[in-house]
């Protein structure tokens, strides 16, 4: 858990994804990722950060400009595999409602955390094959401290909009590492048993967070 805990801290700082609406299909990704991280950094730093003392506009900013480009159902699909398969409908709805409370939780306390810290993409690096396309970028830590890789993984929905189904961290795959996780505990205890302490973990969270 530690290793995909940490995997998710940077999966939050660099996921300033490109708003789902509005967007034109022709855009490519690297841009609409490089001017999203843009815009919810400038939200951030308004007013000497003064939003990062308030949690509800802070996940008010995750829900509105960071998760509509998050292909939360593909993620799941990767993550589950054959237990995915195996799921009856109100499992799959029940894990995708507690994976994306995750990140939510996750999303919103990094950007508190870590709100002065950079984003590179490299455009020239970027591939699109059909309606995939791969996303080179690096996180920028400073204080002397290397950069970090961070690759996405997108694809075209059938809006044609840029989602978000993957991120590979320094060659580590999100999907894969929260597939392995989780597969040893849907195995142990099963599947009902992982989205339950999953709400359980994240409701307790938000309460936390709410009460600092």
């Amino acid at each position: 858990m530690q290793m995909i805990r940490k995997l998710v801290l940077i999966l939050g700082l660099g996921f300033f994804l490109a708003a789902a609406v509005g967007q034109a299909a022709d855009v490519a990704p690297d841009k609409l990722l490089q001017e999203k991280a843009q815009l919810v950094m400038a939200e951030l730093r308004r007013d000497g950060g003064a939003i990062r003392n308030d949690i509800n506009k802070l996940y008010d900013l995750v829900e509105r400009e960071i998760l509509p480009m998050v292909d939360f159902t593909s993620m799941s699909k990767l993550i589950l595999g054959k237990h995915w398969k195996q799921a009856t409908p109100e499992q799959r709805k029940g894990f995708i409602r507690a994976f994306r409370n995750l990140l939510v939780n996750t999303y919103t306390k990094s950007l508190k955390q870590y709100a002065n810290q950079e984003i590179r993409f490299f455009p020239n690096r970027t591939k699109i094959k059909g309606k995939y396309a791969t996303v080179y970028s690096e996180f920028v830590p400073g204080n002397g401290q290397r950069n970090v890789p961070v690759i996405y993984k997108l694809r075209k929905d059938k809006n044609g909009n840029w989602k978000a189904y993957n991120l590979e961290i320094e060659g580590l795959s999100v999907v894969k590492n929260f597939r392995t996780d989780f597969n040893a505990e849907i195995n142990a205890k099963g599947l009902d048993a992982l989205i339950a302490r999953l709400e359980s973990e994240q409701e307790a969270r938000r309460r936390e967070a709410a009460a600092l």
